[in-house]
């Protein structure tokens, strides 16, 4: 059941990720902008915004945001988080993997019967596109505790087990991924 249709929700949400990367861009110091790792084009229009004031700086910077969504922001997010220290990326990440904890809340929901068939719901096994991502993602993951909360949260609709399967994502990453 794999999706490939992104929400226009996510799609606003990137489009504001990027904003936020070319006000980033934007604030650094005129030296360091000449070794931005991107094309001349989108460097010499990132250099000009810097001399720009108000509404002009504010389109300049949509316009960034724009030409970024054609090219591959990792470059210049990786310069960031080295150049400033920043949270971009890992914002990104702590997004993915939100998305990736609704998902796998969302196969709990839709694996329980409709209401009226019995007093008690089986138990969902925990099959589904998410968590089988979540664990290619995550070699770490504790896929029961996962399941477990996941279960108690479709029954329930508690916020605790939906925070608790976010807290075990978060908890899978990689040595070198850890989040603050």
């Amino acid at each position: 059941m794999e999706t490939t249709e992104i929400s226009r929700t996510e799609q606003k949400r990137r489009a504001q990720g990027l904003e936020e990367l070319a006000e980033e861009l934007v604030a650094l110091p005129r030296s360091r902008l000449q070794s931005l790792p991107c094309e001349e084009p989108l460097r010499a229009e990132i250099i000009s915004a810097t001399s720009m004031q108000a509404g002009a700086r504010r389109r300049q910077i949509k316009y960034l945001a724009k030409q970024l969504r054609r090219a591959d922001p990792e470059p210049l997010l990786a310069f960031l988080e080295e150049e400033r220290g920043s949270r971009l990326k890992r914002d990104q990440r702590l997004h993915e993997i939100e998305r990736l904890r609704d998902a796998i809340v969302n196969e709990a929901i839709a694996a329980l019967p409709a209401p009226g068939w019995g007093p008690e719901p089986p138990d969902w096994d925990g099959e589904g596109y998410a968590l089988a991502q979540a664990a290619r993602e995550f070699p770490g993951l504790d896929q029961a505790a996962i399941k477990i909360a996941a279960r108690r949260y479709a029954k329930t609709r508690k916020p605790i087990y939906s925070r608790e399967v976010f807290r075990l994502l978060k908890a899978a990453l990689g040595p070198g991924e850890r989040l603050v």
